[in-house]
């Protein structure tokens, strides 16, 4: 067996998975695996083959005691497993290595986020978006996830091409040639209807504050900034600078004083414990809807997400709100 470290067996499985799973996976991979090489460098695993079942139940206790969730944490031992499997394939590890990891049992309140943006917080930012930034990149983005329940990388991927103002509606579109790819792949390709609101923040966004870059691939990007077409993790600053109550209100709710908070930062904003990233916000616009009393059926078509994952991961109604939506029904029993 011969003897490789840890931090070359997993550069060579990123190298190799690279081009066979979708972007987003590759990031997940390399974001775990790189907590495995520095646990392995800390207690001194010199070589990858040297792994035992005991060091990977170190490795479990140690990633919970970083104060992770435990469904992140079964996503990081599911991706720890993935690789010693290959390792395995490689001969690098003995067979059965993988299957000593152990994961998590999780309950159903641990297999979902119940992080959620209130519809008072929603308006508070959408005032202060229209009475301060109308128009600009942060706004169009925020009220644009808020009315359509967008992923992240839909935000990316779109064109000034698949904004019909006329018509009313954006065309989303799977292109992992040209660099967008859509989470689900062509499953993902739909036509979403946009309000009148917001195809007006759209165009007056395309008149006025849209960065004008150079197409790329022949493409036009909707959502730019001076480098080019908008990144996910531009995005998440943006929305997480522009969800902290302090930036709308100038008050703090965890009683900091504002003018030494690190979160204040733009580029730290994240660290505020009511900031909100894209992805809680696009889970707060599913609620929204569905309290709205949205069919699901048609909420999964808007959203893209199967009624299974729909029901455990997006709908964060409360029994209440599940209660009264169904109250309308009673007269017709």
């Amino acid at each position: 067996m011969p003897k490789i470290r840890p931090k070359q067996a997993v550069t060579d499985f990123l190298n190799e998975r690279e081009g066979e799973v979708r972007k987003a996976s590759h990031r997940n991979y390399r974001y775990t695996l790189q907590r495995f090489v520095a646990f392995c460098e800390t207690h001194e695993i010199e070589y990858i083959n040297n792994i035992n079942g005991y060091d990977l139940k170190r490795f479990k206790i140690e990633r919970r005691e970083d104060g992770i969730k435990e469904v992140t944490l079964k996503n990081n031992l599911s991706t720890l497993r993935v690789f010693l499997r290959w390792c395995a394939n490689a001969e690098l590890v003995n067979k059965g290595t993988a299957e000593l990891v152990q994961l998590p049992s999780l309950n159903v309140d641990e297999r979902t986020d119940d992080t959620i943006l209130s519809l008072d917080r929603v308006e508070s930012v959408l005032d202060y978006l229209y009475k301060f930034e109308y128009a600009h990149r942060r706004h169009a983005i925020f009220q644009f996830i808020w009315h359509t329940c967008s992923r992240v990388g839909t935000v990316v991927s779109l064109d000034v091409d698949d904004f019909y103002p006329k018509q009313g509606f954006v065309e989303i579109r799977h292109r992992p040639d040209t660099g967008t790819p859509l989470k689900n792949g062509h499953l993902a390709e739909r036509q979403v209807n946009v309000s009148n609101e917001v195809c007006e923040v759209l165009d007056d966004y395309i008149q006025t504050h849209r960065e004008v870059v150079d197409g790329e691939n022949g493409r036009v990007p909707l959502f730019t900034t001076a480098h080019g077409r908008v990144t996910r993790n531009t995005i998440r600053k943006n929305m997480n600078a522009i969800t902290r109550p302090c930036h709308i209100s100038n008050n703090c709710p965890h009683d900091r004083v504002i003018n030494e908070c690190e979160a204040t930062k733009v580029e730290k904003a994240s660290r505020c414990p009511s900031s909100i990233s894209p992805h809680p916000l696009r889970r707060s616009a599913i609620t929204y809807h569905l309290n709205r009393d949205w069919p699901r059926e048609k909420m999964s078509e808007r959203a893209n997400v199967s009624g299974e994952v729909l029901d455990e991961h997006y709908d964060a109604r409360t029994a209440a709100d599940r209660r009264n939506s169904r109250k309308k029904y009673i007269d017709s029993l």
